[in-house]
């Protein structure tokens, strides 16, 4: 009876045993699986970067040589120092890259897709009026009273004392999360001002972001360049007057502001800003057409340094959302290859 019971006990001590075994072999096999999707992603990451800064370096070099006209840059066109007439509208045999963020696509070891934006062609959060709050709050979801209360909060959040301003917000209000007593660098710190974050509709500013911009140094619009979202914020442009206004520069550019509303039908607002030029920051997108990555960066010129003639700033890279590929159906070619 004693060997019975003990071969009778052997049989759940070996299934137990090989249980735990496959358990550890699955565990084991998962995490190879998972450690091997991320060193393919990984190497992914790396192929593109390495791709997305040659762009990058080639736009750089773009914006430091071709010569510059209303709409973006004038690609083998007469530059400055050239013996021909400089063409500030784009002529002059040149080929016009535009700077209002439309597709184009560059090809380098596989297609990329490059989105260059004249930051003046933006929403810049940092020199909104009065009104341009208002539409921009309600555009993202706020209340009425909410969005009246956005410039006082902003200039609270970025100024450096403690006084607050009528409908405005200090230290006390944000119970130690803010405010930033700082000038702000990016779009979406203005999601940290208080009560906007918990107000807004997602969807809303995820459709908006890509038309914002955050510079305090740079108060520059560009009608040339602009949206037709920056468009409406900043200027109050029914959809049909934001489609006349970029049909008529598709044609001939603005020289002026007064030219624009005279297209547009919209008053004549324009003040000390330069409506008509593009102000020599450029947000660029480059998207990968074989995987989801994104890449986005500023490129600033500055002419007069001479240590450095280009800036390159706010860089970012994130995955496209739903972890699509870039789609280059629209896309036309770079016109653009170095001289």
């Amino acid at each position: 009876m004693i060997q019975s019971r003990r071969k009778g006990f052997a049989l759940p001590a070996v299934l137990a045993v090989t249980g735990v075994v496959t358990l550890i072999f699955l565990v084991a096999m998962t995490a190879l699986s998972s450690l091997t999707a991320e060193a393919a992603a990984a190497r992914a990451r790396v192929r593109f970067m390495t791709r997305a800064m040659t762009a990058e370096a080639m736009m750089v070099y773009m914006a430091a040589t071709e010569p510059i006209a209303a709409a973006g840059f004038n690609i083998g066109g007469p530059r400055l120092f050239d013996d021909a007439m400089y063409d500030p509208a784009g002529g002059g045999g040149g080929e016009l890259m535009r700077l209002d963020g439309r597709s184009y696509q560059v090809d380098l070891e596989g297609p990329l897709l490059i989105r260059p934006q004249d930051q003046a062609g933006l929403i810049n959060l940092a020199y909104l009026s009065d009104a341009g709050y208002q539409r921009l709050g309600e555009a993202v979801g706020l209340s009425e009273r909410s969005a009246r209360a956005l410039i006082p909060l902003y200039r609270d959040y970025v100024d450096q004392d403690g006084l607050e301003q009528p409908n405005g917000a200090e230290a006390g209000d944000y119970e130690g999360a803010g405010p930033a007593n700082r000038v702000l660098r990016r779009p979406d710190e203005w999601l940290s001002l208080l009560g906007v974050r918990e107000q807004i509709r997602p969807a809303a500013w995820r459709r908006i972001r890509e038309h914002l911009a955050m510079d305090s140094t740079s108060p520059n619009e560009n009608v040339n360049t602009a949206t037709a979202e920056t468009m409406r914020i900043l200027y109050g442009a029914t959809p049909s007057q934001a489609e006349a206004a970029i049909q008529g520069r598709e044609q001939q550019p603005f020289m002026s502001f007064a030219s624009f509303a005279g297209a547009t039908g919209l008053p004549d607002t324009s003040g000390d800003s330069f409506y008509t030029f593009p102000s020599g920051r450029i947000i660029l997108t480059i998207a990968d057409s074989r995987s989801a990555w994104v890449y986005r960066s500023r490129l600033t010129l500055t002419p007069s340094g001479l240590e450095r003639p280009v800036w390159i700033d706010q860089t970012e890279l994130k995955e496209a959302p739903g972890r699509a590929v870039a789609d280059l159906s629209d896309a036309v070619q770079l016109p653009y290859t170095p001289r």
